[in-house]
């Protein structure tokens, strides 16, 4: 119909009740009750410059969260910088799994 990108249209309608849901647990976890928020993400290989997965959620103050634990295939996995907020993907021609727990600085 040609109607899909209205604000009002059931496509674009659900899409920003997903993304106000999604940031309003995103801010009550991490700025208001303080607790950990884990991601997940399924990235394909080589779709990220320098295979840096950046993992930031959308406007919070600077410096108010830090990655705590990152897991590749649900192993426990080391190469992120906690306070930049990014993860440094393995080299890998299949897609992995990567979960990754991003905790309030000064919370629990």
């Amino acid at each position: 119909m040609g109607t899909e990108r209205f604000k009002g249209s059931h496509s674009m309608s659900g899409y920003h009740s997903f993304e106000l849901a999604y940031l309003a647990q995103v801010y009550t976890n991490l700025l208001i009750t303080k607790k950990p928020l884990t991601l997940h993400f399924k990235p394909l290989p080589g779709g990220f410059e320098d295979n840096l997965l950046r993992v930031a959620p959308d406007i919070l103050p600077n410096r108010s969260v830090r990655i705590g634990k990152v897991w590749v295939e649900e192993q426990p996995y080391a190469d992120f910088d906690a306070e930049n907020l990014t993860v440094t993907l393995p080299e890998r021609e299949e897609r992995v799994r990567v979960k990754v727990r991003i905790e309030p600085i000064g919370g629990e």
